[in-house]
């Protein structure tokens, strides 16, 4: 993956309860770390909170240090632009080059965004290529 844009995303676990998105939160901006984006998803039990900043190693250890599970994946962003059928067009590349997409979430920009894509990490290369070759960019952390 030497070459291969992606992004390192933060994924925390966390007790379905009241107070504990609080605590995520408030912990990361007592020690000025900027959340870009956020994903959160439940179960009856637990939930997992996805994030993107810029100081994701900062945030990790933080969380961790307080008694939260977290750790880092690899996904890979796309810029997008704001009209009908751009989100397809990813999809479709993904789909005929048999590249499983685990989950999705955006980042929203002043007027576009960027589509966030978990999939498997040894796919990351070949979903870089694919999508260069369909006219569509990757982000890469110097981006957001």
């Amino acid at each position: 993956m030497d070459k291969t844009n992606y992004l390192e995303q933060l994924s925390v676990f966390i007790e379905n309860r009241a107070g504990e998105l609080y605590s995520i939160t408030s912990l990361l901006q007592k020690e000025d770390v900027s959340l870009l984006s956020i994903s959160l998803s439940d179960s009856s039990e637990f939930g997992i909170l996805r994030l993107l900043t810029k100081e994701t190693e900062k945030a990790k250890t933080l969380l961790i240090e307080n008694g939260f599970m977290a750790q880092l994946n690899k996904v890979i962003g796309v810029r997008i632009i704001n009209q009908v059928g751009s989100f397809n067009k990813v999809v479709k590349i993904f789909n005929e080059a048999g590249i499983d997409i685990r989950y999705t979430y955006t980042v929203n920009e002043k007027n576009d965004g960027i589509f966030v894509f978990k999939i498997d990490d040894d796919k990351l290369g070949q979903a870089a290529i694919l999508l260069e070759k369909g006219g569509i960019s990757t982000v890469g952390a110097e981006d957001l």
